[in-house]
C-alpha cells in the first residue's frame, strides 16, 4: 500500500510556469558585457539577461537560469572580481531609494548573506527587470 498523496510529491507538482519576460530573453545592453557573462556559464546554464551598473562598485549584473553573476570592480587592493551568488544564497532583493526618490527607482540591492550588492540601472525599467527577474527565481 502506498504512501497518502502529500503536497510535494512528484504527482503533485505543477509545471514551472514561463518567466514574465520569457518572450524577450535574453536582455543585455551591450555584446562585450554580455560576452563576459556568457564565457563563464556552466553546463546547461541560460542567460536572462546582462545589465551594466552605475554603481561605485557593481560595474555589471549578469542574470542566468541559476545564479546571479557581479562584476566588482573595487574589491580591496584595486583589483576587480567576478562574483558568483547562486540563488539559494539570496535572502533578498529590494529598490533602494532616497526620501526625494520613488519607491521602484533605478538602484536594486541584492543580499547575499549579509552583504549587500547595489545595481544602480540606465532607468527604472531596467531596474524592475533586474528586481523581477530575481524575485521570481527566488519564489519559483
Amino acid at each position: 500500500m502506498g504512501h497518502p498523496l502529500r503536497p510535494g510529491n512528484a504527482q503533485d507538482h505543477h509545471p514551472r510556469r514561463p518567466h514574465p519576460l520569457s518572450a524577450r530573453l535574453p536582455r543585455f545592453d551591450e555584446t562585450v558585457q554580455y560576452d563576459v557573462i556568457r564565457d563563464c556559464l556552466m553546463p546547461e546554464e541560460q542567460i536572462d539577461g546582462v545589465y551594466s551598473s552605475e554603481s561605485a562598485g557593481i560595474a555589471l549584473c549578469g542574470i542566468t537560469n541559476r545564479r546571479v553573476i557581479l562584476l566588482d570592480t573595487a574589491f580591496p587592493g584595486g583589483r576587480a572580481a567576478l562574483i558568483t551568488a547562486p540563488y539559494s544564497r539570496i535572502t533578498t532583493v529590494s529598490y533602494v531609494s532616497s526620501e526625494d526618490e520613488p519607491i521602484f527607482s533605478r538602484t536594486v540591492a541584492i543580499q547575499v548573506g549579509r552583504t549587500f550588492y547595489e545595481v544602480t540601472c540606465r532607468g527604472e525599467e531596467q531596474a524592475a527587470e533586474i528586481h523581477d527577474l530575481i524575485t521570481w527565481h527566488l519564489i519559483d
